[in-house]
């Protein structure tokens, strides 16, 4: 045991150094906030210029897009439809290069870009040369003016972008590498400080613990430090889960992206596919006809995995936007079939709508519920029989939901995997000659689960399924 005189100056000594530390512990938490606020300030700035050279890189391909269908098309009003495209494209690309001039640039950065607005100038000049052409209905001018002079200007408007954007990425590489540096070095010191502390406060604490408390304390303080082992665990464990959770982010990121820029050059590359099929038995081939078809058709294909990947990836991100509204099962699936008929009709596939007007109003966003009715019917044809059947029937369940059923006559899903069909990229063995991505379902699933509702199948291998959704009612109309 210590004498009163001599534990006295030994907690103030214990005070005086905790005190000591605490102050360096908040000067070092001061700096590592500073270095991680600056951190986020590099990325989000950053970040903002990229999406910004994006834009415009987007808006000038579409740009010259709509213009090559003005010069394709007879009709007056959709070349006037088309020229107001034209234009909000323009619009949208003044605005974002303005907002990038706007941000902090680098020299070569700013050099890039006002060689980049030099181009965009001659192109817009042809192209409004281009426009008068079209206006005066003297398309093979116009066509030959946007083939010797737009299209040359186009390609050095696109390096030009490549060459930003690359500039810009190493740019934002060294300036995040530095601003990591700082925010390491303040956090190495303030690690540190924090070994200091425990070291100070574990020598001094337990000099004095260990020889004013009796066995039974000891012992108490033996469990103390087992649990705080375990805390220390599950602080671990709960970091493991946000880098878990860090990563899956990234990774939905990654997946928007590339989605975008996949998506820009396969909509050209649809575009030029159709503008060479508008008079095939002059300009091509039978063959060549023929392959241009089928790119056609694989454009269209690989187009809407990419939609839906874009839609998968908004949806992880949480970056969904609904729009809640009263709508009408009635409306909703007349629309939505209208929109298959055609593939049903070419494998003689009869689509049976028993909902009327007296259909159950649901609270849902109209353009969601539309893709969920579409990719469900779709899914109905697509894995039915040639000359197999389609019954689509809605019912109130309860004062609070509605149920809309489509049953098909095709090949049926197992027990064993009626819950995996809504997982994310998820195809059955039995489904492995009929085209499709695992996305569409698991897409519906979550739309419709953020729009408060359900959905499932009910299954009979080989005689088909019946998908329903339940969404709440409108409380309105109750």
């Amino acid at each position: 045991m210590i004498d009163s005189n001599t534990r006295t100056p030994l907690i103030i000594a214990f005070a005086a150094v905790l005190i000591f530390v605490l102050s360096l512990a908040s000067t070092g938490a001061y700096f590592l906030l500073s270095g991680i606020k600056k951190v986020e300030e590099v990325v989000a700035e950053n970040t903002r210029k990229g999406a910004l050279i994006t834009d415009m890189r987007v808006a000038a391909r579409f740009r010259a897009l709509t213009l090559s269908q003005m010069l394709l098309m007879d009709d007056p009003f959709d070349r006037e439809e088309e020229y107001d495209r034209y234009n909000a494209f323009g619009t949208d690309f003044v605005v974002a290069r303005n907002a990038l001039e706007e941000s902090p640039l680098s020299e070569e950065e700013r050099s890039i870009l006002d060689e980049s607005r030099v181009v965009a100038n001659k192109i817009g000049t042809t192209q409004m040369r281009i426009v008068e052409h079209v206006q005066a209905e003297e398309f093979a001018e116009g066509i030959a003016l946007q083939i010797k002079v737009s299209v040359p200007l186009q390609r050095q408007t696109s390096r030009l972008f490549s060459k930003l954007q690359t500039v810009q990425r190493n740019g934002t590489a060294i300036a995040e590498k530095l601003a990591v540096e700082e925010f390491r070095g303040s956090l190495y010191a303030l690690l540190a400080m924090a070994v200091f502390i425990v070291i100070a406060i574990f020598i001094i604490g337990r000099f004095i613990v260990m020889h004013t408390m009796s066995s039974e304390q000891a012992v108490q303080i033996r469990q103390s430090e087992l649990e705080r082992l375990v805390q220390q665990r599950t602080v671990e464990l709960t970091k493991a889960k946000e880098f878990a959770e860090q990563a899956n982010q990234t990774k939905t990121k990654f997946l928007s992206r590339m989605s975008h820029e996949l998506r820009t050059p396969l909509n050209a590359i649809l575009g030029f596919s159709q503008f060479l099929q508008l008079d095939m038995e002059k300009t091509l081939t039978p063959d060549q006809a023929k392959n241009m078809i089928e790119i056609e058709t694989a454009g269209h294909h690989l187009l809407e995995l990419i939609n839906e990947l874009l839609d998968l990836a908004k949806i992880e991100a949480g970056m969904v936007e609904l729009k809640m509204e009263p709508i009408s099962f009635f409306d909703a699936v007349n629309e939505s079939i209208a929109m298959v008929l055609s593939l049903a009709q070419e494998r003689d596939i009869k689509i049976v709508n028993l909902v009327d007007n007296n259909a159950p109003i649901v609270l849902a966003d109209k353009l969601r519920l539309k893709q969920v009715l579409l990719n469900i019917l779709s899914n109905a044809v697509k894995y039915n029989y040639d000359g197999g059947t389609v019954h689509v029937d809605a019912r109130i369940l309860d004062s609070d939901l509605a149920r809309l059923t489509i049953k098909d006559s095709g090949i049926g899903i197992s027990d064993e995997n009626k819950n995996r069909i809504f997982h994310d990229f998820e195809r059955l063995s039995s489904h492995a000659g009929i085209e499709g991505s695992g996305i569409g379902l698991s897409v519906t699933r979550h739309l419709v689960e953020i729009m408060g509702g359900k959905v499932g199948v009910d299954n009979t291998v080989d005689d088909g399924c019946t998908f329903w959704i339940e969404l709440p009612i409108n409380s309105s109309v109750i």
